[in-house]
Order: C-alpha cells, then structure tokens, then sequence
C-alpha cells in the first residue's frame, strides 16, 4: 500500500514539474501498477508459517478515518480467523491484503454495534474465492444465531441480485449466508475449546462488560505460541487466568481523563445527551494501566493495545494514553493501528511489520 502512494507522489510530482501533456498517460501506467500490486497482495500466503497477529480495525464507535471498527486477524500456520468485525473491518481487511476468502471462520468477542456492523458483504467477498461455496462460519457466544439470522435476512434480496446477475459463475445464494455456530460458557471458570482444528486451538472465556452479556474473550494457541484476545471488558480477574503465559494479550482500553475532555465538550457545546452518555463508557471498559496490570498478573511476554477510546489519530497522543503502563508492566507495548503485523516467536519479542 506505501508503494501504490509513493507511486500517486510521483504522479502528482510530475505532473507538477511540466509534464501535463502526458499526465493521462502517466496516470494509467500507474494505475495498472497499482490495480495489479493490490490484486496481488496475498498476506496469508506471505505469513504462511508461524502465528501472527494483525490489526483489521482499531477503533471505536468514536469517528476517526485513520481506524476501521474492532477487528482483529490471526493468521496461523497459513489459517486465517477473524475476531469481530466492525464498520469498515472488511474493506480495510480487502486493502492490506487479507483476501475473505482466506477466511476460516469468524469469532464474536459480543454483539455491540461497533464489532458486527462490518459482518454484512462478507460472505459475499468471500464467495469470490474460486471453489467456495458454503456458508461462513460464525462463532459465538448464546445470542449469535440471532446475529447470523439478521445478516441472512437483511442481505438476501442482494443475495439473490448477485446470483442471479453473475450466471456465469453459478453462485448460490445460500453460500452467501452465515452459519452460526453458538457455544456454551460453563460457569465454573474453565475455559472450554470452540474450535480445534489443523493445530489450531481457540479456547472462550468470559469478560465483564457491564449489561452486555454474553461478552467474551479468546485464547488462540498453536506450534507452542499463544495470543489473548480481550474483547471489550472491564478489568478480569479472569481474563488474567486465561492470559496466563501467553505470548502476546491483544486488550482494549480507555482512557478517562482524555475521554472526560471529550464529555466536557460535548456539555459546553449544549449536547447534554451526548454528555451523559460519554460519562458513562468508562464505567465498562479498562484504563491501560488496569490492562497492564492484568498482562502483568498473567505474565504475559507482551502486550498490544487495540480498540483505544478515545482514538489516537497521531502518535503524538499514545505517550498520554499510555502514562503509568511502564510502572505496572515491564513487557514490550504496543500500539496497534489498522494493518499492523505482529509476527510471534518462542525466543524474541514480537517483530512488528508497519501498518497502513
């Protein structure tokens, strides 16, 4: 993607520099250039061996252009499994490189908006990869067949369009649907396997988020490496135990005196509603230092943070965000933005690939 912009700088350079009669030309040759690196970008296929994490969305329900909605991929032994998928996940997932129809399986951390608005052309998207024709995947807690059954039913006249449209194809509508597949969260603390399959192992747990039940986190191991995912969640005590010895927790977090800014300026400007509401998030969320504290009760090797409330549009802002972490937490952090790569090892820290 940083290849395809420096090429539209060229563009614009010469252009700028006294070649106009032949800018048309010139916008074509890169056009192409472009059209057939982003046809081509295959990251699965590049990280096929090993486990990686990568950051399909970072943001929140607050606007900010620069994250899509909470989104986040792993990419094991050349597997791709998709946690959450926010408003704009699946055309950010499209333009780093993450083909849909790599896609495995989808799991759901809990049904706020902001981690299922972006569920609806994916199975669409993902039908475009030669050879497949069944329903995808949807993982869940209780609750996520209704999800499932939403998505179906809103997308089926779109469905039958398409079908009906690319004959030549021989799609079938039903292959553009969700099949839900809900599993159970027993109550006596274990953390019980919702999928197993070619070396790959994902264990569910549950995470306190305020009224929103059920919300849950995921543990994902393979060849001996381990990642946590957090999903949206207060402070756990549980989320600690299921984190323990990971390689790497992936956790959300808040921080209340930068969103308190954003309360106090909705308030001087008259939005009282929005005020109240803005006052109240914090209660349901963690604060990073919290979050570094849980990874240090887990003795996690390292921590990233995703889903960062309020957003962090320069990186300007992420030494505020993260005050106090470095006392409670000795492990390399990480902030994730959309399209970064962590790369996990047995014997080093996790090698970060640049993002968007």
């Amino acid at each position: 993607m940083k290849r395809i912009a420096i090429a539209l700088a060229l563009l614009a350079a010469l252009v700028g520099g006294g070649f106009p009669a032949f800018k048309d030309d010139i916008a074509m040759m890169l056009f192409r250039q472009a059209i057939k690196e982003q046809v081509s970008i295959d990251l699965v296929a590049e990280y096929a061996t090993g486990l990686h994490v990568v950051s399909c969305g970072s943001g929140t329900p607050m606007p900010d252009l620069t994250m899509a909605g909470g989104c986040t991929a792993i990419i094991a032994g050349g597997k791709l499994f998709v946690f959450d998928v926010g408003d704009g996940a699946a055309e950010t997932m499209a333009r780093i490189g993450l083909s849909a129809s790599r896609i495995e399986a989808v799991f759901l951390t809990h049904f706020h908006s902001d981690h299922i608005a972006g569920l609806g052309s994916l199975p669409w998207q993902r039908n475009l990869g030669d050879g497949i024709d069944t329903p995808l995947p949807l993982y869940g807690a209780a609750g996520v067949e209704e999800v499932a059954a939403g998505f179906n039913a809103a997308f089926a006249q779109d469905h039958r369009y398409r079908a009906q449209h690319h004959t030549g194809i021989g799609f079938e509508p039903q292959a553009f649907t969700f099949q839900a597949l809900p599993f159970d969260l027993p109550d006596d603390g274990t953390i019980p396997i919702v999928y197993d399959e070619d070396g790959v192992t994902i264990r569910a747990f549950s995470v306190p988020h305020g009224v929103v039940r059920p919300a849950v986190g995921y543990r994902i191991e393979f060849d001996g490496l381990s990642v946590v995912i957090s999903g949206d969640t207060m402070a756990s005590s549980n989320l600690a135990i299921a984190a323990q010895d990971a390689d790497l927790l992936v956790h959300e977090a808040l921080k209340p005196e930068m969103v308190a800014e954003i309360g106090k300026s909705a308030r001087d400007n008259g939005q009282d509603r929005l005020a109240t509401i803005i006052s109240e998030i914090p209660l349901n969320h963690t604060t990073p230092v919290e979050a570094a504290q849980v990874a240090s009760r887990a003795n996690a090797r390292a921590l990233a943070f995703t889903h960062m409330i309020p957003p962090l549009p320069v990186s300007l802002l992420e030494g505020p965000f993260l005050s106090g972490v470095d006392d409670v937490y000795t492990g390399p952090v990480y902030v994730m933005r959309d399209g970064a790569i962590l790369s996990l090892s047995a014997d080093s820290d996790p090698k970060v690939a640049e993002g968007l």
